[in-house]
């Protein structure tokens, strides 16, 4: 939904994106805790609240303000949880409004954060969605993997390519990210479908060590929707894994830079080292 009645000026992030440079790091993390309901950036407990922003990769423009507020305890097919409200901002009449939920369910515990419902509004109805229909697991992703490893999976290869060895862990090497001139140390995150013919959605995200997201990408197969996305995107950034071909691109139709609140507080020192 728009948010109503409120402006950018709310919402604290700049209308143009932040210089973003993103160096291999000679600080290496192989694990973190990521609370978070990937990848939507919001941690399911109560007080929590979390905003991001979307930003043309071409202009640099800001396109979109997200923001999701924990308000109230619920409890959805008898398991407690939290509701998460979302808003969102537009700047662009083209920005796939509506395309989100307005009202989230899901829980965090010591090992996971799990979905549990969505609410979407159509026709003047409100429609849930539930753990347990046939294909909420498929479309919400059910449980989320707190520990996040890089063991290895992702061999680099000379010509930058990627290589999948026996590892199952989705970090990709440790990187330093600095936005708008505040830097984290980041684990690297490449959660791709790698089952789908020709690529499925590809994501590029960067954990800082608390487990927080800083910077997002999303790509898709190269070969989107019978489209040839390098033919109609020859400039867009790529990432090759076992020979498959994933263009920066998302479901606008263009491509995005999403930086999230957090990533513009000042990291702490410890946070650096």
């Amino acid at each position: 939904m728009i948010l109503e009645n409120e402006t950018i000026a709310n919402y604290t992030f700049p209308l143009t994106r932040p210089d973003v440079t993103i160096l291999e790091s000679s600080e290496k993390i192989k694990e973190v805790d990521c609370p978070e309901l990937q990848w939507w950036f919001a941690i399911p407990k109560l007080g929590e609240h979390c905003r991001w922003a979307a930003y043309e990769s071409g202009t640099l423009a800001l396109t979109a303000v997200v923001e999701i507020v924990s308000t109230v305890p619920a409890t959805i097919r008898d398991i407690d949880c939290v509701e998460l409200r979302l808003k969102e901002w537009s700047a662009r009449d083209d920005w796939p409004m509506g395309f989100n939920p307005g009202l989230m369910y899901a829980l965090l515990d010591e090992k996971q954060a799990r979905w549990l419902s969505v609410v979407k509004t159509r026709d003047g109805r409100r429609v849930f969605e539930n753990v347990g229909d046939k294909w909420f697991e498929e479309n919400w992703g059910g449980t989320m993997r707190r520990r996040i490893v890089d063991d290895g999976r992702y061999r680099r290869q000379p010509d930058g390519s990627y290589k999948t060895g026996k590892g199952k862990g989705i970090g990709a090497g440790t990187y330093d990210v600095t936005i708008g001139g505040n830097t984290f140390c980041c684990l690297r995150v490449l959660d791709p479908d790698l089952c789908t013919p020709n690529g499925g959605e590809l994501v590029e995200v960067y954990i800082e060590r608390g487990g927080r997201t800083v910077f997002f990408r999303r790509y898709d197969g190269r070969f989107f929707r019978d489209t040839d996305l390098i033919v109609k995107y020859p400039d867009n950034r790529r990432i090759v894994i076992n020979n498959t071909v994933y263009v920066h691109h998302d479901c606008s139709g263009r491509a995005h830079d999403t930086i999230t609140q957090y990533a513009l507080k000042p990291a702490r020192p410890e946070e650096c080292q």
